[in-house]
Parts: structure tokens; C-alpha cells; sequence
């Protein structure tokens, strides 16, 4: 990716309406996350920008950016499922687990790694395993990042922690390098799955290449826009284009839609009551997660239901539905 000369743009910043929303980067490799963030902080002049979720600089694919109160909701997508295609080379290994570090070991491939021994490795890893994360990690121990330690030859204990890997396959192997794909749950580090399935094969292994090819229901092909068009989209004063609302990150949670003249106590805070109520979409129990939103369907916030939705036709409509919980709307 070219350098990015703001100094020599001139733009209008975003209306206050457009400061509140997702924005589907494709990162390009060489950044890090929190060098695309700062990137769109400053050429949008927007002072509220979040990512949703890490991915090294080596990696590339679909990195989440939040605008404005929408980085309120960062937390709330570390839960989600990712999907990724990565290259591993087999035979080297290095210090950081990919193609970045220094290599620690080497040795000349065996005549036994074929793609009929991959295929019958990977099936080991197919769902709840225990991985444990890597050194060159953003992990904090005592407030400081294990990476930070990793670069001064220090290395301390990490615990294995439980991860799923809902599918892992193998798309292609042409000797050294195997392709594969794997859909898994958050805290999975792909880089240490590499040198997993190299040591469950007593073969050292790295990864090559890492794209991110879904984030929750979003994906790489169908939402995933370049880094330099939302530049550019943003210099134009059409960062409208790329914009997603808050509610699209959550399409099919149940939603309670309020009427107009109330819509100024969802600011506040607090209960939402019956008689406040325009309609509700889809269906909840008592304290479920549920969206907030005005009568025409944007989302203000993120409530806990106070009631069930079956029950919510027969109570007496000054009792509280709902609380607010995480205010998104501008």
C-alpha cells in the first residue's frame, strides 16, 4: 500500500450522522491493527475509532473499525466466530510461528508427509482443544505485553486455554507448503495451530500467509473493502458509501422499536416501559440480549429485556420491557 499524504488533501470531516458505524477494512499486510485505526482517525478527523478485533501485520483480510459511540460494541464482537485461509511451510520453524521471525530450526522433509498423513492429522483438532498462546502475543503479563518480553529473549509460563475449531481443512498441499482452512472460536491463534499440526507430525512448520476470510456473519469477499478506496471515499466526503449502521452487527438479534417522542430518555439511560413501546421484532425471554432502536429501525442501543415477549401484550404497559445497557446510536 502507498503512503497516505494527508497534508496534501483537503476535506470536509463527516457529518455528525455518519460518525457512528462499522467500517469492513481489508487490512493490507504490513500494517497493524492499531496502524489502520489511526489511519482513519486521521483522515476522517473522527476521534472515536476502534477495531473489533487483532490481527498481526503479516496477516491480512477482514479487520472491523468502529466510529464514534459504535466503539462501545467492540466487546461485544470478541465473541464471535472467524474463518481463516492460511499457508504453513513444513521442514522451518521460527521464533514467532510465521514467515516474520527468525528461523530456529530446520530439517529435510519426509518422505511421510503426504496429504493423505495431513488429512488424517487434522481430524485430531477438529473441535474443543487446548492451545496455548504464543510469546510474540499482545496477552499482558503484569501490564506488559508478552511480545515486549518475547523481543528481550524473556519467556514466561502461559496457561493452555480452550478453543473450538469447528473446521479445519485442508484445501491444497504442494510440498513444502499446505493450504488450509479453518473456521474456529475467539482466542485461537492460527500460528500456533501451525506449529501444532507440524508437531503432531514431529515436523517443524510456520505460517506463510494468513488472511481472515469471515468475521462473524461478514465476509471477506461480499464486505471487505481496500484501505486505500475508504481513503479515498473519506477525502471525497463519501464515507457514506463504506458506512455500515451499528445494527448490522447484530441482524438477527430481537429488537424493541420505540416511538418518537421517547426517543430522548434512551440517552439517559435507564427503563424503557410499555406504553413507550412502537412494536417488537422477533422473540425473547426474560433477560436475553435485545436491540434498542427508533420506529424506523436504528439502533440507539443494546438492552436487557425485562420481560418475555409473549408476556409483553397482557402486562400493564407502565411496567419497565426493557433497560438500556450500551448506548450506540449518535
Amino acid at each position: 500500500m502507498k503512503p497516505i499524504d494527508s497534508n496534501k488533501q483537503q476535506f470536509s470531516p463527516p457529518a455528525p450522522s455518519l460518525c457512528s458505524g462499522v467500517l469492513l477494512v481489508d487490512k493490507p499486510s504490513g500494517m497493524t491493527s492499531h496502524d489502520v485505526v489511526a489511519v482513519i482517525r486521521k483522515e476522517s478527523g473522527i476521534s472515536r475509532v476502534g477495531h473489533g478485533g487483532t490481527l498481526d501485520p503479516m496477516a491480512t483480510g477482514l479487520l472491523p473499525i468502529l466510529l464514534g459511540s459504535s466503539t462501545k460494541l467492540a466487546d461485544q464482537l470478541q465473541g464471535w466466530d472467524k474463518s481463516y485461509r492460511f499457508d504453513v511451510i513444513f521442514g522451518v520453524s521460527t521464533d514467532t510461528g510465521d514467515a516474520e521471525g527468525n528461523i530456529i530450526s530446520s530439517i529435510p522433509l519426509p518422505q511421510r508427509l503426504t496429504q493423505d498423513l495431513l488429512n488424517e492429522t487434522l481430524k485430531s483438532f477438529v473441535g474443543t482443544i487446548h492451545q496455548k498462546p504464543p510469546m510474540y502475543s499482545a496477552i499482558k503479563r503484569d501490564g506488559v505485553p508478552l511480545y515486549k518480553l518475547a523481543r528481550k529473549g524473556i519467556e514466561v509460563e502461559r496457561e493452555a486455554r480452550p478453543i473450538t475449531l469447528h473446521s479445519l481443512v485442508l484445501e491444497e498441499f504442494f510440498s513444502p507448503k499446505a493450504t488450509f482452512n479453518v473456521r474456529c472460536s475467539k482466542g485461537t491463534y492460527v500460528r500456533v495451530l501451525a506449529e501444532d499440526i507440524g508437531h503432531a507430525m514431529e515436523i517443524p512448520a510456520h505460517v506463510s500467509r494468513l488472511i481472515r476470510t469471515q468475521y462473524g456473519h461478514f465476509s471477506l469477499e461480499k464486505d471487505g473493502r481496500v484501505l486505500s478506496e475508504i481513503i479515498s471515499a473519506i477525502r471525497s466526503g463519501d464515507l457514506s458509501s463504506f458506512l455500515l449502521p451499528p445494527e448490522s452487527l447484530f441482524p438477527e438479534i430481537p429488537t424493541v422499536r420505540i416511538l418518537d417522542q421517547y426517543l430522548s430518555g434512551i440517552q439517559k439511560g435507564g427503563n424503557i416501559l410499555g406504553f413507550q413501546v412502537y412494536m417488537l421484532e422477533g422473540l425473547f425471554n426474560f433477560s436475553e440480549t435485545i436491540r434498542i432502536s427508533d420506529r424506523r429501525g436504528k439502533c440507539l442501543a443494546l438492552g436487557q429485556s425485562l420481560v418475555s415477549s409473549e408476556s409483553f401484550s397482557i402486562m400493564p404497559k407502565g411496567l419497565p420491557v426493557a433497560k438500556v445497557v450500551k448506548r450506540v446510536g449518535v
